[in-house]
């Protein structure tokens, strides 16, 4: 960009001093025709040369031109036209009132401008350079280190190999670039382009009306924006990347956490929170990878959420940290959904088996129940009593019990008139309202 900017200034330079000089010598020449006062123009050649003028005063180097009053020219080729110009070096060019062009091939065209080093060209009033193969061109313009190029009224070039185009424009940085009115590039390789702008970090780049990049390589892109710590970068109108490697993109966004990003219009960064576990209905779950996050990538602020669309399938591992999109969750949700009816299937089959567990439990509480009260009617037969006389008859009550059951008996027995056979007969009553009876035949001898 340097070598561009210096092939322009050079033609630029070469077309100025042609005008010039062709001006100023048809003045003089004019002005020596009609009045012929003093000994205000001065060319000098070699010795014995053709058209040679011996007594030029002020041209003191051969081949050397001098034109004004006090206008010296005192090195080969050297040229200097204005009054009290000087033109000190091998062929060095000094053009205007009190202009010096002191550096050999230097050139100094306008009023009290200076060209001091080698190959120095000032170009414009009160012009300075003076760093050596250095450039001003403009009102004031000042380039004053090695290969330094000034453009502009007021405009400064400090930097070795530094370029400052544009009203107040600066550029002290070695290597630096300003470019646009009261542009400002204070450091080693930064860069301002844009009214206002300023890189005043080493490899900062500011770019935008007002942009600022203060932190080393840090880089500001849009108007008011502003990078301000390392390695951020701020793109968008009034965009703010301020914390170490901070990214912000979009008009207002605003990334304040090291090793953030904000992603769109005013979004904001938050600060990175591990997460070790999670608590989700009572049930605690672990054992996540990526507890340890270094920063956070925002995409909107608190109240401006905005959802992130077209994301690949991220991998479902034990120890995968990608985003999972959309799809991914429905198909968990849809198994869940599956297990969540096959989970109410079994619940209603052991419901089921519960009620008739329940029902057997019941049936068997019956059946003990029953069984309990038969054992008291059986005792209650048990318990009927038989005449000892023969011929007799008894008529017999008898009640029993087992458990929580009872039972009441009533009976008839006989003795036949020889006392050889006995019958008895018996029923029951128990408290589950049950009928047991028996009846006996019995012979003796």
């Amino acid at each position: 960009m340097n070598q561009n900017i210096k092939t322009a200034c050079k033609k630029s330079k070469q077309q100025i001093i042609a005008a010039s000089v062709a001006a100023v010598l048809l003045g003089f020449a004019a002005q020596a025709q009609a009045e012929m006062v003093g000994p205000y123009l001065g060319i000098k050649s070699t010795p014995g040369g053709v058209a040679g003028n011996a007594n030029g005063e002020g041209a003191k180097g051969r081949y050397s031109i001098a034109a004004g009053i006090n206008a010296e020219a005192t090195d080969q080729g050297s040229i200097a036209v204005g009054t009290n110009t000087q033109s000190t070096k091998n062929g060095s060019i000094a053009i205007g009132p009190i202009s010096k062009s002191t550096g050999v091939s230097s050139t100094a065209v306008g009023n009290l401008s200076q060209a001091v080093n080698n190959a120095d060209t000032a170009v414009g009033r009160q012009a300075l350079a003076s760093g050596g193969s250095s450039t001003a061109l403009g009102q004031n313009a000042k380039a004053t280190n090695n290969y330094s190029i000034a453009v502009g009224s007021d405009a400064k070039g400090e930097g070795r190999l530094s370029t400052s185009i544009g009203t107040r424009s600066q550029a002290s940085g070695q290597s630096s670039i300003a470019l646009g009115t009261s542009a400002q590039s204070t450091q080693i390789a930064s860069t301002s382009i844009g009214a206002g702008s300023k890189a005043t970090a080493v490899a900062a780049t500011a770019l935008g009306n007002s942009a600022k990049a203060t932190g080393a390589a840090a880089i500001a892109l849009g108007r008011n924006a502003n990078a301000s710590s390392a390695n951020s970068i701020a793109q968008g109108t009034g965009a703010q990347a301020t914390a170490l490697n901070a990214v912000a993109i979009g008009t207002g966004a605003n990334a304040s956490h090291p090793g953030s990003v904000a992603l769109g219009s005013a979004s904001r960064t938050a600060a990175p929170v591990g997460t070790n576990t999670a608590t989700v209905g009572g049930l605690t779950y672990g054992g996540f990878a990526g507890t340890a996050p270094v920063g956070t990538v925002s995409v909107g602020s608190a109240g401006a959420e905005r959802t992130v669309t077209n994301v690949a399938a991220g991998r479902i591992t034990a120890t995968s940290t990608d985003a999972i999109n959309g799809s991914q969750l429905y198909r968990v949700a849809e198994q869940v959904n599956k297990n969540a009816g096959d989970i109410t299937n079994i619940n209603n089959k052991i419901t089921n088996i519960g009620g008739n567990v329940d029902a057997l439990r019941n049936r068997v509480d019956d059946m003990d129940k029953d069984l309990r009260a038969g054992i008291a009617g059986a005792t209650a037969i048990g318990f009927l009593q038989r005449p000892n006389e023969p011929g007799k008859s008894l008529v017999s009550a008898a009640v029993g019990g087992y458990k929580d059951e009872q039972a009441f008996a009533f009976g008839y027995a006989h003795n036949s008139d020889n006392n050889k056979w006995s019958t008895k007969f018996g029923v029951g009553l128990n408290t589950r309202k049950d009928v047991n009876w028996g009846a006996s035949l019995g012979y003796q001898w």
